[in-house]
């Protein structure tokens, strides 16, 4: 008898959770359009057929993945459960054979940034954000583009600027806290909830964790937004929107989370988008017919050599060279192709670039031992610009935790 009222009560409790995922639970009224009718009314899609793994429009198109729990949170289920599987394995591996970091975790693993080619998962989960970020953007910017640009023929693009993987256990939770400033460039923060099988959850406290209640990552934006952690779940939200995420009950399976600030890259131009997807032949047929090698776009000055290093497109953007394109240009936030490839964790670009020099790099004669071990050691820097030259290089790949780079771009400096 005991235990049978012990487990009513427990499921009690798990469904009374549950009811943050049914509905939006704003300070007032909440818009019919903003409720979420059931956490199982998002269907998991595949990319819509006009999104390709590189890009999609800035027009998006109408899915039923996606939700918005607020107006300034967007709830998408992507990618099925082999997806989330595998991430899930990633972040067990990464708690398991690195130190981590205590940034806002109180307790549990916080991962060190990295690259999103460390694992095939990570990129396939990256390849799969365009869509949901043109989502997001258009609807805060209530579908008008900025810098004055046509929406007709426009396409963006998403970059990771920062990556890390969180685990909490049971008690383990994270404080309020935001991703940073947005900036013309960083559009956008995410968090992706793998599904974690964890060999040292014991198989008798199995049961148990299935009756804890899930911890809700609550979001303050004028409005009282809580959600539910579930495997394959994302969350695209503003950089600055402050959020906290509730501790794992006793006896609660681990959460593991992927969180990330994403880049937005406007392609306004049919050459940026056939560098953005390493479309060689197309680049050539481009320019043939008379297309800018060096043309940017209208908002960000990013230009198909950005575009090509940052996405590691070698044969593009050897391409690009070989179509005498400028390897030394710097965008409006201050990005240099080499800076950009050693944002992204490119090595082969990195020493493909370099081997141009000192045409990608003017200041080639000034970079000193000095100078590249006080790039490399710098405390703190300054993220809302970009990066150029090899100091610049060097100090925003050791900033990403990039130590192949790190080393390589050290190894020019002079003695």
């Amino acid at each position: 008898m005991k235990l049978t009222l012990f487990v009513f009560v427990a499921a009690c409790i798990r469904f009374c959770a549950r009811i943050p995922t049914l509905f939006v639970r704003p300070a007032g009224p909440c818009p019919a359009s903003l409720r979420l009718r059931s956490p199982f009314c998002l269907r998991s899609l595949a990319l819509s057929r006009h999104a390709s793994t590189t890009q999609t429009p800035w027009v998006p198109q109408e899915s039923e993945r996606m939700k918005w729990l607020s107006p300034y949170v967007l709830a998408v289920e992507l990618g099925g459960s082999e997806l989330a599987s595998r991430l899930g394995r990633l972040c067990l591996s990464l708690e398991e054979h690195s130190q981590g970091r205590s940034m806002s975790n109180i307790g549990g693993f916080q991962s060190e940034n990295f690259a999103s080619h460390v694992d095939p998962a990570l990129s396939e989960l990256m390849c799969l954000l365009h869509e949901p970020l043109a989502a997001f953007l258009w609807r805060r910017r209530q579908g008008i583009p900025p810098g004055g640009l046509s929406s007709e023929g426009l396409w963006i693009s998403s970059r990771p600027e920062h990556i890390w993987a969180n685990i909490n256990r049971p008690g383990h939770h994270n404080r309020a806290h935001e991703h940073g400033p947005p900036l013309l460039s960083r559009a956008a923060s995410g968090i992706f909830y793998p599904s974690i099988e964890d060999a040292t959850v014991e198989s008798g406290a199995s049961a148990q964790s299935r009756l804890s209640p899930p911890a809700p990552v609550r979001f303050y934006d004028g409005r009282f937004t809580e959600v539910i952690p579930r495997a394959g779940l994302l969350l695209v939200f503003p950089t600055d929107l402050l959020h906290e995420v509730d501790p794992v009950w006793p006896g609660g399976s681990p959460r593991a989370s992927i969180a990330f600030n994403l880049f937005v890259r406007w392609l306004d131009l049919p050459i940026l988008r056939a560098a953005v997807a390493g479309d060689s032949a197309e680049i050539k047929r481009l320019v043939a017919e008379g297309a800018d090698v060096d043309a940017t776009d209208g908002v960000l000055n990013f230009g198909a050599v950005h575009l090509a290093a940052e996405a590691g497109h070698l044969p593009a953007l050897q391409t690009l060279l070989a179509l005498e394109a400028d390897a030394s240009i710097v965008s409006l936030e201050g990005w240099s192709p080499l800076g950009l490839a050693s944002a992204q964790g490119h090595l082969h670009i990195v020493k493909y670039l370099a081997s141009q020099l000192p045409a990608i790099s003017p200041d080639r004669i000034t970079f000193t031992r000095e100078a590249a071990d006080a790039a490399r050691l710098a405390p703190e820097l300054d993220l809302t610009r970009g990066f150029a030259g090899l100091d610049g290089a060097l100090a925003v790949a050791a900033e990403r935790g990039h130590e192949s780079i790190v080393e390589f771009l050290s190894s020019l400096a002079d003695d």
